[in-house]
């Protein structure tokens, strides 16, 4: 039971600007009443003396924007109202309602919960359901097997629902947001060249220094978006064809941050020597076509290796290393044997390096056209 995973991760299929209310939001909330309306009437046929609360409530916690989330909770919620029901029935001839049964039965029902590994969801739910039982069970004989009807039942609507109208991500989605790092990174290293072409400050530095830095969350942030991503396509017919897109944005959020990790050891560099801070052409030189380079590769990885993409990240790499070989030649003059100016500057040449070694993975150094 362990690997049912808090549903906190769905909640990336759903963002939207504060204020703002998306179309699958939008959808998500007509799924959720509807399937609650019909688990009211289910309900009632089984029972029409009753009146199932706990049906739709059910529905209520249970739909999610992925079929995953949304099996998990019901799981969750049919096992943990079970176990706090059963809970009940067995102290309700021992204890009578007061404060201290009233605690002792959340305590244990706590504690049953997490011994029998449960989520969130279902943790919770053993308490709730033991306490009203207890409760409510005194002067209703009939309650506790009317909770666990209600609560099938409205489970059952809800997962028909869900596996009816399962949502699932656009691929281009996917990818762009897999992306976004890259691109992030493609955009420093061009602020980076713009900067070091002419005078530039500590200031400067250290805002490239920041910028960099960010990178960290920009990554967690498209990980936690890419686990959203997958997850929405277990169990989803409507997903399946996704998965090789979902392969596909996974290799590219690995590139992306192998590349960010190098741009930030470069803002870093280039922070840390701004004390001797001066004009650097052909830093930035290097830079410019190291930044053109990986927006070539960020297309590439984008258009799922069109041959014009192809040849527009074999140009682009090729360029870069000629550049950055020229580079090479050019602070080797200026710098000669300086260890001051290696040090605090010659990790740009070495992480350009890395980073055209990353993007260029998929060239072919024998043909000189991407494999």
């Amino acid at each position: 039971m362990s690997r049912w995973l808090p549903s906190f991760v769905s909640s990336q299929l759903g963002m939207a600007r504060p204020g703002h209310v998306s179309r699958d939001q939008v959808l998500l909330a007509a799924k959720t009443a509807i399937a609650a309306g019909l688990a009211w009437v289910a309900a009632l046929a089984a029972n029409p003396h009753s009146r199932p609360y706990f049906a739709p409530l059910a529905v209520l916690l249970v739909v999610q924007p992925t079929v995953y989330h949304s099996l998990s909770r019901a799981f969750q919620r049919v096992a943990g109202v079970v176990v706090g029901v059963a809970a009940a029935l067995a102290v309700s001839h021992f204890l009578a309602p007061c404060a201290w049964s009233i605690g002792i039965i959340i305590f244990a029902g706590l504690l049953v919960g997490w011994t029998a590994r449960l989520g969130p969801q279902g943790v919770v739910q053993v308490p709730v359901s033991a306490l009203l039982v207890f409760l409510v069970g005194q002067i209703s004989p009939g309650y506790a097997g009317e909770r666990i009807v209600d609560t099938l039942i409205g489970a059952a609507v809800a997962v028909i629902a869900v596996l009816l109208t399962p949502s699932a991500p656009a691929p281009d989605a996917v990818m762009s947001h897999a992306l976004a790092p890259l691109r992030r990174c493609t955009e420093i290293l061009r602020a980076v060249s713009t900067g070091i072409a002419s005078t530039w400050t500590p200031g400067q530095a250290d805002s490239w220094r920041l910028d960099a830095a960010a990178l960290i969350e920009s990554i967690a942030t498209a990980r936690r978006e890419q686990e959203g991503f997958r997850l929405s396509t277990r169990w989803n017919a409507r997903a399946r064809g996704h998965r090789a897109a979902l392969g596909q944005a996974e290799e590219a959020l690995r590139s992306g941050e192998r590349i960010a990790i190098c741009t930030r050891s470069l803002a870093r560099a280039l922070a840390d020597g701004s004390g001797h801070a001066r004009p650097m052409p052909a830093l930035s030189a290097m830079l410019a076509s190291t930044a053109s380079a990986t927006g070539a590769y960020a297309a590439w990885l984008a258009s799922a290796g069109t041959s014009a993409d192809r040849r527009r990240l074999a140009q682009a790499i090729h360029a870069a290393d000629d550049t950055l070989t020229s580079a090479l030649a050019r602070v080797q003059q200026r710098w000669g044997s300086d260890p001051e100016q290696w040090l605090s500057f010659g990790i740009t040449l070495a992480m350009s390096q890395r980073i055209l070694a990353e993007a260029g993975r998929p060239i072919d150094p024998a043909e000189g056209e991407p494999a």
